[in-house]
């Protein structure tokens, strides 16, 4: 294809052949005819067969954090037996710009490498690709390009907050919250045996030891720890702004990543989605890299928990308090289920229920640290 210069060449040169032959201007003549050989030379030379080329893109790594370096490293091979052109490469890369790259003549078999980096600013999908080669001839009449590769996408994840787990040997009023709970649920594991007292559940009397000892022997198992953690992000519109919303969206991956560390069973609802499982970390992950406001209300009763499911935990990602959606999460909530609100927009002052101020990252460090761990400065 002629490039701008070329299409001026041809032109002018059909213009300089029209006026030599009318005028007898014989230098003319050649001047057009030598304009548009130009022009038919580049062109001839721009389409001639591309040697075989191969392309191995690998970013680095394809999975990353915002804010985290990532870079997609290209390698390009002649696999002919003749060499390869000079070649101008461009890759695009997001939504916006690209990676623009020269390739120099590559002799057969021979390979080079380049390499550009990837914007992680914001969560999302950076898709990649595809690479496009565009050859010139050297006086630049003519192009023509050839796509090498297909499309490829770099994952940009939430920022993940390090979150200590809460467990019913936390310190402070949550803590004392769990232990309290706990101790209505029958554990399974054996901790000691001691002699029976009025009141104690006869289930739990081992008759064996009992039958050698004058009194009644108790077996006592251990206090069965927090076993579930449903985390529910609310995506109503209305509710958030934008950075109230990626602050939302980072909480719900933060605490998905404390659950999985702690070896607690982890669950991520939204309107919509359920997921549950050994592999629910990285799949909230990715479904939280492109998740966006919407209409509807979470519901974590939904397909929700079962009488054998032991003591749990129920964060509540919102805007604030009062929201509908930790309205509703607080009174679903199951006697064995403690409800934790994380509230991005305005803190909680005041209130009784347990909260987190998420108004800024370092507040929801912070604050989920004080909660957690019963330190001074705790809003809860």
């Amino acid at each position: 294809m002629p490039t701008r210069q070329g299409w001026t060449a041809m032109f002018a040169g059909v213009g300089a052949v029209v006026v030599g032959r009318l005028f007898g201007l014989i230098e003319l003549y050649f001047l057009g005819s030598a304009f548009l050989a130009a022009v038919v030379i580049a062109l001839a030379i721009v389409n001639r067969p591309l040697p075989r080329l191969s392309v191995r893109r690998v970013a680095r790594p394809a999975t990353v954090g915002v804010g985290e370096a990532s870079r997609v490293d290209i390698q390009v091979t002649n696999n002919s037996s003749v060499r390869a052109p000079r070649l101008a490469l461009w890759e695009p890369v997001g939504h916006k710009g690209g990676a623009p790259m020269l390739l120099a003549p590559l002799g057969a078999g021979q390979a080079v490498s380049a390499a550009y980096r990837v914007p992680t600013a914001h969560r999302g999908v950076v898709r990649v690709g595809p690479l496009r080669a565009e050859r010139s001839d050297p006086l630049g009449l003519a192009s023509r390009s050839n796509w090498l590769a297909g499309a490829g996408e770099v994952l940009v994840v939430p920022q993940q907050l390090r979150l200590d787990f809460p467990t019913a040997s936390s310190a402070g009023r949550l803590g004392e919250h769990l232990r309290m709970k706990s101790f209505g649920q029958t554990g399974s594991e054996f901790h000691s045996q001691r002699e029976y007292v009025a009141g104690d559940d006869l289930r739990l009397i081992n008759w064996k030891s009992s039958a050698r000892s004058t009194t009644l022997i108790v077996r006592e198992t251990a206090l069965e720890g927090v076993q579930q953690c449903t985390v529910a992000l609310d995506t109503l519109a209305d509710a958030y702004d934008h950075d109230g919303f990626e602050r939302a969206v980072c909480a719900a991956a933060s605490v998905v990543a404390a659950a999985s560390a702690a070896g607690i069973a982890g669950r991520l609802v939204a309107p919509g989605l359920d997921l549950r499982g050994p592999d629910v970390a990285p799949m909230s992950l990715r479904w939280l890299a492109t998740v966006a406001v919407g209409r509807d209300l979470v519901d974590h009763t939904r397909s929700g928990r079962t009488a054998g499911d032991g003591l749990g935990i129920v964060v509540v990602v919102t805007s604030h308090v009062t929201s509908r959606a930790a309205v509703a999460t607080m009174a679903a909530a199951a006697p064995d289920e403690s409800v934790i609100v994380v509230c991005t927009m305005t803190p909680a002052a005041g209130s009784r229920a347990f909260t987190v101020d998420a108004t800024s990252l370092s507040e929801l460090s912070r604050s989920w640290r004080s909660l957690v761990l019963g330190q001074v400065g705790a809003r809860a």
